[in-house]
């Protein structure tokens, strides 16, 4: 009663300003003829038009505000135009509502279409436009549509030959392609390649899909020709050649599209332990662990979750000033498999739209499988551990294993325009493997150059600690003083690493040859190397991220970061802000279903540049996003944009270099 009368103050203190007017704009409100039934209580459903109040439409519907504001609690932040309202009926006959000889009433749902309808009930959209003129000019979400029943074909009426060859599957709640290819064992493609003109917008409730009842089944008969989409396939860095849709045909709402968002992350840790992981030559975490002494203040790993979580509200903010509307579900996982385990049986997280998190492997596989059976997008944002991509198709990989950062690095290196290519290493007996892999990388991006017969490359190995000279003298062997030396270095053995920069650096101002030296991304937390050495030799690093401070949007975050919890960001900040923006504002732009469309989008990241693959219809997201960064002469370092291939090169400038003896290790 308390809250009837607030609710009932309220709308009146701010009708007192409006009755006059609306008294004469009642009468021109346009009542709508929609009707539907939710949980048991009967509707009109509005649709608010410009100029529109709720004074007048109260008043255009018999029903007062205080009724309508009960069932629309958002109207509190204001009318909104084509916001969906619902009007109570009274005195409604539910069996005049319910039965009808003619007609099938749908409640039109978000993403649903005349196309879609068509198939869900084989009925022509000549016929759905006929007993519904008004939607000529497109759906609307909870908009009731009548479906002519005499129009209907039953799935029985299909042919003998067909029935005997096909399955016939209505999806249910919450199924998608991965349950339901492996209930009928079958392959995606085959799914989509049966049922092209129904899967092109994702899977509907509903939808009644052909399922071939031979597995090996995949020629598709039609008598129809091809429907037309806006884009067409693409194919990824692996070869998977990413399906047709149509990516243009979702129109956000604010009101109507509210995204649910769950964010798992460790904000608390079971141990006194301060754990900061990097990757070795292996692509393994190094955890290196300094031991608390205070229980009471926050250690260095859990503060690095709530920098994430702050870049996570940076960007909601950004979002929101854009009309994103978001529920934002935040839950602490700790680094305990169980909590996660309770909090799926809890149930919390059915209603996602998005999961991102949790931060550790052990944690993410849980969550992974629940993502898979109830087809939710889920985001691993830090974990550079891959082995679940191929139990979800449903994942996305935010940080690229090593294994990938190093196919990308190699790719992105010119080795087709004349250098002189050398690889030095330490021949480290334990990382036989790793080297093994580098080698071949190289080789196999040489062979697509041009003139692949007359490009190889020099390897030169020693050990950390040999007399300078000696070392000077047999790298020496291998350079040229004629031609740019690339010199690429398999190793993040600081030692080894600081010796042979020394050295590199040495021969180059010294002896004047000229080098450029490539390296690994965890040579810029080397501490015992002269930051001169960097610049010098223009290093390469390869690394998923790079934060460039005299970008516009990176001082924009970089102040409202300042200003919101008065520290300075980390890079745990930047990705929190970058994984939020990209994926919510791919979901704006495409809908829950954003996975099919997302080699189209674009956005504006603060230290990443996303690009996500697949290796097969089956498999999860992998970014493949790495950058070049360089150290240059002028003590800057910037983005290496990678250098275009250059013409053809020719024998003598590899055979013929005046006034050098080499002794050439060809690999």
């Amino acid at each position: 009663m308390k809250k009837s009368l607030l609710i009932t103050f309220a709308l009146a203190l701010i009708s007192f300003f409006c009755i006059a007017q609306d008294e004469g704009d009642s009468n021109k409100i346009k009542r709508s003829t929609d009707k539907v039934k939710i949980e048991g209580k009967y509707y009109y459903i509005h649709i608010v038009r410009k100029g529109e109040t709720l004074y007048s439409i109260s008043k255009a519907y018999n029903v007062s505000q205080v009724e309508i504001a009960m069932e629309n609690p958002d109207i509190y932040l204001g009318l909104q135009v084509d916001q969906a309202l619902k009007i109570p009926i009274k005195d409604i006959d539910p069996e005049e509502f319910e039965t009808d000889d003619k007609y099938i009433y749908h409640v039109v749902k978000r993403k649903e279409t005349l196309f879609s309808l068509t198939r869900k009930y084989e009925v022509s959209i000549e016929d759905i436009i006929a007993a519904n003129p008004e939607v000529e000019q497109g759906l609307k979400a909870n908009q009731v549509v009548l479906i002519p029943k005499q129009k209907i074909k039953s799935i029985g009426d299909k042919s003998p030959e067909e029935s005997e060859r096909f399955i016939y599957h209505e999806v249910k709640p919450r199924e998608g392609f991965y349950s339901i290819s492996k209930k009928y064992n079958v392959t995606e493609q085959t799914i989509r390649r049966f049922n092209e003109d129904l899967v092109q917008d994702g899977i509907k409730l509903g939808t009644i899909l052909k399922i071939p009842r031979n597995p090996g089944d995949t020629l598709h008969i039609s008598d129809k020709p091809e429907m037309a989409t806006a884009e067409t396939s693409s194919q990824s860095a692996n070869g998977y050649s990413f399906p047709q849709v149509v990516c243009d045909t979702f129109t956000y709402n604010r009101w109507r599209d509210v995204f649910n968002v769950s964010l798992l992350l460790p904000f608390t840790q079971e141990t006194t332990s301060d754990i900061t992981e990097e990757l070795d030559e292996n692509g393994e975490p190094i955890n290196e662990r300094k031991e608390t002494t205070n229980s009471n203040r926050v250690s260095q790993q859990s503060s690095y979750f709530l920098d994430f979580y702050q870049g996570v509200l940076i960007a909601l903010d950004s979002l929101k000033k854009q009309g994103l509307s978001v529920n934002l579900n935040v839950y602490n996982t700790t680094k305990s498999v169980a909590n996660v385990e309770k909090l799926i049986q809890s149930d919390a997280l059915k209603n996602s739209n998005l999961i991102i998190g949790p931060a550790y492997p052990e944690c993410l596989q849980p969550i992974s499988k629940y993502s898979a059976e109830n087809r939710i997008a889920l985001i691993s944002p830090l974990s550079p551990n891959n082995f679940l991509l191929n139990q979800n198709p449903y994942i996305f990989q935010v940080n690229p294993s090593f294994t990938t950062q190093l196919e990308e690095f190699i790719g992105q290196v010119d080795f087709c325009t004349g250098q002189n290519i050398v690889v030095i290493h330490e021949n480290d007996s334990t990382n036989v493997a790793m080297l093994n892999s580098f080698k071949s990388l190289i080789a196999d991006r040489i062979a697509d150059c041009t003139s692949p017969d007359f490009i190889h490359f020099k390897e030169v190995t020693y050990k950390a600690g040999s007399p300078a000279p000696e070392i000077q003298e047999r790298i020496s062997h291998s350079l040229s003083l004629s031609r740019s030396n690339l010199v690429l270095v398999p190793s993040n053995n600081e030692a080894f690493v600081s010796d042979l920069l020394a050295n590199l650096h040495t021969l180059s101002t010294i002896y004047k040859y000229p080098i450029e030296v490539y390296g690994y991304p965890r040579w810029q937390k080397f501490r015992n190397i002269q930051p001169d050495y960097y610049y010098q030799l223009e290093i390469t690093l390869f690394n998923p991220f790079f934060i460039d401070y005299k970008k516009t949007n990176v001082k924009n975050f970089v102040a409202s970061y300042r200003d919101a919890f008065r520290s300075e960001p980390t890079q745990f900040a930047f990705q929190g802000y970058d994984v939020t923006l990209y994926f919510l504002s791919a979901m704006k732009k495409y809908g829950v279903d954003f996975m099919y469309c997302i080699n189209n989008h674009n956005a504006d990241l603060l230290q990443s540049e996303f690009s996500f693959t697949k290796n097969d219809a089956m498999s999860g997201y992998e970014n493949r996003g790495v950058r070049l960064i360089k150290y240059t002469k002028d003590f800057d370092i910037r983005l290496n944009q990678p250098k275009q291939k250059g013409n053809n090169i020719t024998p003598v400038e590899y055979i013929n270099e005046k006034g050098q003896e080499k002794k050439e290790a060809i690999w």
